[in-house]
């Protein structure tokens, strides 16, 4: 795939390229699971915010939502889901997005998925509680703007600038600072070790 490739001959570039380099020898199964590209990443994908991954028996790109994209500061991933940080430092709010492609709600996921979803977002629930000492996390998979499957783990307090309504509308986002941000991803690295990898590591 040459630099100056675009648009759907671009995507279709990357997968059949990266797929053929990627693609599981008889008798293997990739579990749908499986971390973006394994060993391999390509920057044509990767630079959009998307992945290849094995889903249902085939090689396919995964992309997040230009508006997660554009909303979000990227942590890293877990076994199915990408972990995102709402870019509004009213609020320490995480993000998990299941890499799957054309899924919106949560039943259209495979009973595995639906099962890693859970644990993923519990797993990150405990930890955020105790790390930021929250008095609530709220929970929730709404969809109405994005229709990308996401779920939403925030971190409440009662001294929060939107407590006790929702966060959904109350203030004006403040953008993370560059230093914020890797002071949040340090406070994280610690505790979000077991099947979590960190962005660019």
């Amino acid at each position: 795939l040459h630099s100056g490739a675009s648009g759907a001959g671009a995507w279709s570039a990357v997968v059949h390229c990266v797929g053929k380099m990627l693609r599981p020898t008889r008798g293997e199964a990739l579990p749908d699971h499986a971390y973006p590209f394994k060993n391999v990443r390509h920057p044509a994908v990767t630079g959009q915010g998307g992945y290849l991954i094995w889903q249902s028996g085939a090689f396919i790109v995964f992309v997040l939502d230009s508006r997660l994209l554009q909303d979000t500061r990227p942590l890293g991933d877990f076994p199915l889901c990408r972990l995102l940080l709402s870019n509004d430092s009213n609020y320490p709010w995480f993000i998990l997005v299941p890499r799957r492609a054309d899924i919106s709600e949560v039943f259209e996921l495979s009973a595995q998925d639906q099962l890693q979803l859970w644990q993923e977002t519990t797993t990150l629930s405990k930890i955020l509680k105790d790390l930021f000492s929250a008095d609530k996390l709220n929970v929730a998979a709404l969809g109405n703007v994005v229709s990308q499957l996401h779920m939403h783990v925030i971190v409440r307090k009662r001294d929060d600038a939107a407590w006790p309504a929702p966060v959904w509308g109350k203030h004006q986002a403040v953008p993370y600072t560059d230093e914020a941000f890797a002071a949040i991803r340090e406070r994280l690295k610690p505790v979000l070790t077991t099947d979590f990898r960190f962005e660019g590591e």
